[in-house]
């Protein structure tokens, strides 16, 4: 298993050699298993249906205080930090960066809040525009300060063994439950997939950045006549000598002949020309602007930015709306593991992701889905860290690892203006819940990974037991 690299990872790593050698290594996975190379090269997309899925990944562990989970410096005074083992010094960040050093509330009744480095004073656009359509879950235990353990807790809802991830991440296992009909219904972007007992179907295609996934798309150099494709696909569905049909007892064979059928009943059409948006030019041979230089000016990337957090979640969005994908996994933020940084630092870190997250809900708001509505009403989003930051500064003027967590979910399915949860007033322990009532009790449980996942199953009506925890019920529209 590949190991999960939380910052500086070169945005352009791999060569089509080792795209394709990690995709055969996830046999069946959807681009290979359902379409194959070339037919997934030029296949017309069938209209967008059915729940979709953004998974948003902040690396490194990022600070609550200065997001999801903030608290009122009027009640929380840095003087009393020795009482309540708290510092907020948010006037550190009151002018510097575009930051206004202030908490950040949605107009009219909300309960949420967010931390002052979720917006920058001249957004235009901010998070809490969306408030309507958001939920918090705070004071999830995440029972670790390792970031591969939390990493990959959180992405499956089951704790490792050491650092080894078990289990299916949510997203393979809503693709084996919906069973979807596109390209790559299973698409990740720098995020870890795992598959323990599904068919390969389910399994994510994984590309470290948007060159990559155009490597997979383009059409093949050594493609043949129409004709001779069609001949070439109808043989590889006739049925083979005794011998081989033997090897079908568990209908592998079958499997992959419907998987053929499915790519060749595809009309062509070229895919990778819908994901060149960071590198096609502004202006069209007419002097008209592009697609390519509408996206960028919406996420706010330059050309030939592929790795920024702006040019990531334009991915996510162009595989929703496209029809090419069910579920996307991206890592959308910047590495945030610095322990040397005061509130300055890890806002200019943390920023940029949830910049990126606003503006892939604004894009979603906007844009009109073909069964009505827009296609956030049909597509449910969830960001989240492998765990957070300690509420006092250490010796060093930064935060270290704290075990308490949080999480973001928007989107189709969920309540919005919803908080569910909460850290303890002193130090920010993970408080206790009592899951009906909706408040902490000391005869509540513990808020796990698990009923995140839960959730998002239940949230489009999926069977979420595998996770063996009932999903959270006060955040499901």
């Amino acid at each position: 298993m590949t190991k999960h690299t939380r910052e500086n990872v070169p945005g352009f790593s791999l060569s089509r050699r080792r795209v394709l050698a990690g995709t055969s290594a996830a046999i069946g996975s959807a681009a290979v298993g359902m379409f194959g190379f070339e037919k997934l090269a030029r296949a017309e997309l069938p209209v967008p249906s059915g729940r979709a899925f953004i998974f948003c990944y902040f690396p490194g562990g990022w600070d609550q205080l200065l997001f999801l989970d903030p608290r009122d410096p009027e009640r929380f005074p840095d003087s009393d930090r020795a009482q309540n083992l708290f510092e907020t010094r948010y006037n550190d960040l009151d002018g510097v960066n575009g930051f206004g050093g202030q908490l950040l509330r949605p107009e009219g009744e909300s309960p949420l809040v967010f931390g002052p480095a979720a917006a920058r004073v001249a957004d235009a656009v901010k998070i809490t525009d969306f408030a309507s359509r958001i939920a918090i879950v705070r004071g999830i235990n995440m029972s670790t300060l390792g970031h591969e353990v939390g990493y990959r807790y959180f992405l499956t809802g089951r704790f490792p063994v050491g650092n080894n991830a078990r289990g299916s991440n949510y997203s393979t296992e809503i693709v084996a439950q919906m069973a979807p009909r596109r390209p790559i219904a299973n698409l990740s972007l720098r995020v870890e997939g795992y598959n323990d007992r599904h068919p390969g179907t389910a399994s994510s295609l994984r590309v470290d950045n948007i060159n990559d996934l155009l490597l997979v798309l383009q059409p093949s150099e050594h493609l043949e006549r129409d004709g001779v494709e069609r001949a070439l696909a109808d043989y590889g569905q006739a049925v083979g000598p005794c011998s081989v049909e033997a090897y079908d007892r568990r209908g592998l064979l079958t499997a992959m002949r419907g998987a053929r059928s499915q790519g060749d009943s595809i009309v062509r059409e070229n895919l990778a020309g819908r994901f060149r948006f960071v590198s096609d030019p502004d202006t069209d041979a007419m002097g008209r602007d592009t697609e390519a230089r509408r996206i960028r000016a919406h996420y706010g990337f330059l050309r030939g930015d592929a790795g920024s957090p702006g040019a990531r979640a334009a991915l996510a969005a162009q595989a929703i709306k496209l029809g090419v994908s069910q579920v996307v996994s991206v890592m959308i933020g910047n590495g945030t593991d610095t322990h040397f940084t005061g509130n300055p630092g890890h806002a200019a870190q943390l920023y940029p992701g949830i910049r990126a997250f606003t503006l892939l809900l604004k894009d979603l708001a906007d844009s009109p889905h073909p069964q009505g509505g827009s296609f956030l009403d049909h597509t449910t989003l969830l960001g989240f860290s492998e765990f957070s930051r300690t509420a006092l500064f250490n010796n060093y003027g930064g935060r270290d690892h704290h075990l308490t967590g949080s999480c973001i979910l928007a989107g189709a399915g969920i309540r919005g203006n919803t908080v569910f949860g909460a850290s303890s007033n002193v130090g920010m322990a993970p408080a206790r819940w009592d899951f009906r009532a909706n408040r902490a009790s000391d005869s509540g449980e513990n808020i796990k990974p698990e009923h995140v996942g839960a959730t998002l199953l239940s949230s489009a009506g999926l069977d979420p037991y595998i996770l063996r925890v009932e999903p959270i019920r006060a955040i499901l529209a």
